[in-house]
């Protein structure tokens, strides 16, 4: 039997030790389970009682970018998409409108969020954003360009990077 050199649990190899094997090396393999169990949680120091959906949710939420709900960098022309998390595409609905649609929505999506799109230069006249809706499945938002006089709809579409933070819910915040 060969034992398998592990860390994490991750190390582990579900195959390991084969039926046929000798037990001779048994405790080695016990002691990788223990060894991988400790180094894969060090800080768990008394009874954890989350349930799997509750580690699910931290797990996603740290996977995500703590909290990060949806990122990107989106090019106006020509168009490119870039370092996207959690966004499947942009619709450019006009000049000034955009739609962003996420590849997941999150777990108890509550619309309460921060969202920051900054806009790419594209010109010397400053642009701005705003978000016009919200779905589960996409965000909606509109540029204004200053062209010295007034605001209006951008000549093209800009580009722009874009942030969204969600919290996860949680019973004691439900309904703040």
């Amino acid at each position: 039997m060969t034992v398998e050199s592990v860390t994490y649990i991750n190390d582990l190899d579900v195959n390991s030790p084969s039926g046929g094997d000798s037990i001779s090396e048994g405790d080695d393999h016990i002691r990788n389970i223990k060894r991988s169990i400790k180094n894969t949680f060090p800080n768990v120091n008394q009874a954890v009682t989350a349930t799997a959906e509750d580690l699910n949710k931290i797990s996603d939420f740290a996977n995500n970018g703590n909290g990060v709900f949806a990122s990107c960098k989106f090019s106006g022309s020509p168009i490119q998409l870039k370092y996207a998390h959690n966004v499947s595409k942009v619709d450019i609905l006009s000049n000034s409108g955009y739609r962003v649609w996420f590849k997941q929505p999150t777990d108890g999506f509550d619309y309460h969020y921060a969202v920051q799109i900054t806009p790419i230069a594209t010109t010397q006249r400053p642009v701005t954003c705003q978000v016009t809706d919200q779905r589960d499945e996409w965000i909606a938002f509109t540029t204004s360009e200053w062209n010295g006089t007034d605001m209006g709809a951008p000549a093209e579409p800009i580009g722009f990077y874009m942030t969204m933070v969600d919290m996860i819910q949680t019973e004691a915040n439900a309904n703040t």
